[in-house]
């Protein structure tokens, strides 16, 4: 299964909100980059139980409002680009914020996943 099927899959699980399939699928050393310097989220999340509370955290922080907008995914063999639009409502805040995430995977599992945002300045705006 190439980078972008394992993409699917693992998004799959998110969405059920299967905790148990999606952490099969992450590696126990994996970590989740997320851009910025300040604000809730900003930085490494190493190991899948800090990617799991990092995940849970958005949620919490949006009050359940966050929601994402697949625009586009590619993989090849290990890894994978998918461009989504985030939205959320915090504190009065709107997020509107389109990210490429890549996610990197090793026998199957996710072990890297890397953030970009078209507008830091609004992604951290919104999460301090």
């Amino acid at each position: 299964m190439n980078a972008a099927a394992l993409t699917e899959k693992l998004f799959d699980a998110f969405a059920r909100r299967d905790a148990a399939a999606a952490a099969a699928m992450i590696a126990d050393d994996a970590v989740w980059r997320f851009p910025g310097n300040k604000g809730a989220l900003a930085g490494d999340h190493q190991g899948r139980e800090a990617i799991f509370a990092f995940l849970f955290k958005v949620i919490e922080l949006t009050g359940g409002t966050f929601a994402s907008e697949r625009v586009a995914l590619a993989g090849d063999e290990h890894r994978a680009f998918l461009h989504f639009i985030g939205r959320a409502e915090r504190g009065g805040k709107q997020l509107e914020n389109p990210t490429c995430l890549m996610l990197v995977f090793s026998g199957g599992k996710l072990v890297e996943a890397r953030e970009w945002v078209w507008d830091l300045d609004h992604v951290e705006d919104f999460w301090s």
